[in-house]
């Protein structure tokens, strides 16, 4: 699995090799934005590419439904004790 991440202004780097290129641009796909850095989601890196806030409130969504379908009841942290 191939994993580009997109620097606007400097390059991309991707599966650890670095490419230097101040016409980079990181535009994210989901938003519709252009941002200052954005990765690839899909296995072969070619695209569409997501910004660090589209990012942070997908793994915000998996956390809520991890917890949402959780089996049992109680604190998701475990006991409290007192």
């Amino acid at each position: 699995m191939a994993i580009e991440v997109r620097v606007a202004g400097r390059g991309n780097v991707r599966d650890g090799q670095k490419k230097v290129d101040a016409s980079t641009k990181a535009h994210c796909d989901l938003c519709a934005s252009d941002v200052d850095v954005v990765v690839s989601v899909t296995p072969d890196a070619n695209g569409p590419f997501a910004c660090k806030a589209c990012m942070r409130m997908r793994l915000e969504a998996i956390t809520v439904a991890v917890y949402e379908l959780r089996e049992g009841s109680g604190l998701p942290w475990g006991k409290v004790s007192g």
